[in-house]
């Protein structure tokens, strides 16, 4: 499988070993579920903003209409 080597300052090493314990989880296992768990969020909002511009589009006569109220 694939690595990625991440850099850590000493402090927030510190935390994501903290965590890691507190959840009962490998630091390993931490950081790999944050980072998919960021990028995930990252692309839901990619595909919400996308699918709000096509709305936006497809409706823009009515928008117009309504803007000029």
């Amino acid at each position: 499988m694939p690595a990625l080597n991440i850099k850590f300052t000493d402090s927030e090493l510190e935390i994501l070993r903290a965590q890691a314990k507190r959840q009962g989880s490998s630091m390993t296992s931490l950081a790999h579920d944050l980072v998919v768990a960021r990028s995930d969020r990252a692309q839901h909002h990619d595909q919400v903003m996308g699918a709000a511009a096509e709305v936006i589009s497809l409706s823009r006569d009515l928008l117009d209409r309504l803007a000029d109220r």
